[in-house]
């Protein structure tokens, strides 16, 4: 048996499941990921600058 045969019962089932409760989840509403991940690197940049001042303070 071919391996896309072994898969594909459980893809037609995840993909009707989705497409069932598609509307209840509120996919939609979710928050934009590309925000979320400029923002993280934002908070880890800041950290980095912290510890870099903090070190640059030290040695002064």
């Amino acid at each position: 048996m071919p391996w896309n045969d072994e898969w594909s019962g459980l893809a037609d089932f995840l993909a009707n499941m989705i497409e069932k409760y598609a509307g209840e989840m509120g996919l939609d509403t979710l928050p934009d990921p590309d925000n979320y991940y400029r923002m993280k690197q934002i908070k880890e940049m800041y950290r980095k600058y912290m510890q870099l001042s903090a070190l640059a303070r030290k040695a002064a």
